[in-house]
């Protein structure tokens, strides 16, 4: 089941009520980064290497950036703290679809905090301005959860 805003707006910092839709809990966009150089993924993570990430836009600096084709990183500037009997799923809005862009996400595992990070591919040239709404947080309630998130990325 869904839980809707009521209950879930206590699981994201939001900016103000503009963000609380219907079913959940809109995103805004915090930084943006150009992807450089190559990633490494094994099995046990033991050789995990991250590429390096180059910022071009900050939320908190910059007031607007115009996107070409491509792929880019993206930090949400809300913090998310999901709570240990519940995942949050996240999804693109429809306005950054229609325009030619969208968002790959993960699922945010029971006990996951911090500022997600999502690849915004850009089909077609996009400007972005200071937070804004582009994606929607979705959390759901969990049974027989195995144990809370405890990777790399926690409250980061």
């Amino acid at each position: 089941m869904i839980l809707g805003p009521k209950i879930s707006r206590r699981f994201v910092e939001i900016g103000d009520d503009t963000q609380v839709q219907q079913c959940g809990i809109d995103l805004r966009v915090g930084s943006i980064y150009e992807i450089e150089g190559e990633g490494v993924l094994d099995y046990s993570n033991e050789k995990r290497k991250l590429p390096h990430y180059r910022r071009i836009f900050s939320s908190e600096e910059d007031s607007k950036i115009s996107l070409d084709r491509g792929i880019y990183l993206v930090k949400v500037a809300d913090r998310v703290k999901v709570p240990e009997d519940v995942a949050a799923l996240v999804y693109p809005r429809s306005s950054l679809l229609r325009m030619g862009c969208t968002l790959y996400t993960a699922v945010h595992d029971p006990g996951y905090e911090g500022y997600p990070e999502y690849l915004l591919h850009v089909m077609n040239p996009i400007t972005l301005y200071r937070y804004a709404r582009i994606a929607q947080i979705l959390f759901i309630r969990c049974s027989g959860v195995t144990g809370t998130y405890s990777g790399i990325y926690q409250k980061r």
